[in-house]
């Protein structure tokens, strides 16, 4: 089935426009990856390998040393399960905030590159910390030893917030916030690349003065285009100087060579002072990038906007619903998307109250019972512009929060973190689409 079927499957499932009851393609109890007993995992991110198969990622801990870990594991398609996990030398200690999980890319030749956050201790700076990246040439065997993302090597800044994507050429591109420009208000976003025969090299200022703690997301589209999306500081003139933390984007048509100039995805004009740990997605297909964000801007929830084709600027925003927060998407057809999120009342519009995993990612996020704060994660499907009846996907009985999504073995691949009894793991599912015939 291919993508534009897909969608308008979904579609059909309920009746266009939002929906209150969400919709559940069926009652099968989600998988939990295959992990050492007294560890627990949390912060999946989805992946293609340089083959197209499908690699799912996390941070493990061992409750025996309290340390965490990056570990992937690869979709075997023929045995419908994950072979066994690969963990990455040189990643102990890393952070556990969702919003900054540990991933891994893949070059088009093979090389593995895994990129993760580490806090450094005891300095006077609670938040300072750094972006180390380890490559491997041996699909995971062996591992380099970790080294600085960024330039600047200084212990008393923190470094966080990245997201990685394989480029037109082959290569490995990265973002992330960086603390080191003290003249500023907030963090400055970062784009660097790997080169054949080095690391990441060519580090380029793209935005100065970013909220410091929000996810930033990078894109590459079909045609070699890199997007990325952030939420900015800006003081607009209808809040008379006073701060806002918006959504922005920019984009490279040349590899990222250059980038274009910020663009306001929307003037939610959301005046906070705070971390609202929780950032954008986008999607993209026939040259139109879609937009999905947290924002409580006028009225708290998550918004949708999208482009027209080559970067015209983003429609007027569109509520999707008012109790998701942390949403992830991919395009599935002409002008349609999927978002998934996570789906709870709101308790405050000014501060928003997702997972954070630590302030900055820099502490350890505790596994405590959360089962109290029931969460669900939703699918929402986007169609011509139009929201479609949400599909729950997750169990009743325990606290669901930061999904993430693919498309692979003609199917849809939903995983996110699940806390239950006191445990903490990676559960995901496998949506097909006679689920919801």
């Amino acid at each position: 089935m291919n993508r534009n079927n897909w969608i308008y499957a979904w579609a059909l499932a309920g009746t266009l426009g939002a929906c209150s009851s969400p919709m559940r393609p069926n009652e099968e109890t989600p998988k939990t990856i295959a992990i050492e007993q007294g560890h627990s995992a949390t912060a999946p991110y989805l992946t293609y390998d340089n083959e197209g198969n499908l690699v799912l990622c996390w941070t493990e801990k061992n409750h025996t040393d309290n340390t965490c870990r990056l570990a992937f594991a690869t979709y075997d398609a023929s045995s419908g399960d994950f072979a066994p996990p690969v963990t990455v030398a040189g990643s102990e200690g890393i952070g556990t905030s969702p919003e900054s999980m540990g991933k891994i890319a893949f070059k088009d030749d093979g090389t593995i590159v895994a990129v993760f956050a580490k806090p450094f201790l005891h300095e006077e700076n609670p938040f300072a910390g750094a972006i180390y990246f380890s490559i491997s040439s041996d699909g995971g065997t062996s591992w380099s030893r970790p080294n600085f993302l960024h330039s600047d090597t200084a212990h008393r800044y923190g470094r966080n917030f990245f997201d990685v994507a394989r480029l037109n050429n082959g290569e490995v591109g990265a973002v992330w916030l960086d603390g080191r420009d003290k003249s500023i208000e907030g963090s400055t976003l970062y784009f660097a690349s790997t080169t054949a025969d080095s690391g990441f090299v060519a580090e380029t200022v793209l935005h100065r003065g970013t909220c410091e703690c929000c996810r930033t997301d990078l894109l590459v589209d079909d045609k070699g285009s890199i997007h990325v999306a952030y939420r900015s500081l800006m003081y607009p003139a209808a809040l008379f100087g006073e701060q806002a933390r918006d959504m922005a984007y920019v984009y490279s048509e040349d590899n990222g060579q250059t980038f274009a100039a910020e663009t306001t995805i929307s003037a939610d004009n959301w005046a906070i002072r705070a971390c609202p740990h929780t950032g954008p997605t986008l999607a993209s297909e026939n040259g139109r990038i879609h937009a999905v964000w947290f924002t409580a801007g006028g009225s708290a929830g998550l918004y949708y906007a999208h482009t027209a084709p080559n970067h015209t600027g983003f429609t007027q925003r569109e509520l999707l619903t008012a109790t998701g927060s942390h949403p992830q998407s991919i395009a599935m057809g002409t002008d349609s998307i999927l978002v998934v999120y996570e789906d709870r009342p709101m308790p405050s519009t000014t501060h928003h109250p997702g997972t954070h995993g630590g302030m900055h990612g820099h502490h350890d996020q505790k596994n405590t019972d959360n089962t109290a704060m029931k969460s669900h994660i939703l699918l929402h499907p986007i169609v011509k512009g139009y929201p479609s009846a949400p599909v729950r996907i997750s169990t009743d009985d325990a606290y669901n929060h930061h999904p993430v999504i693919i498309q692979a073995d003609n199917a849809l691949f939903i995983a996110w973190t699940q806390e239950k009894d006191g445990q903490s793991t990676v559960a995901y599912k496998k949506i097909t689409p006679r689920e919801i015939e």
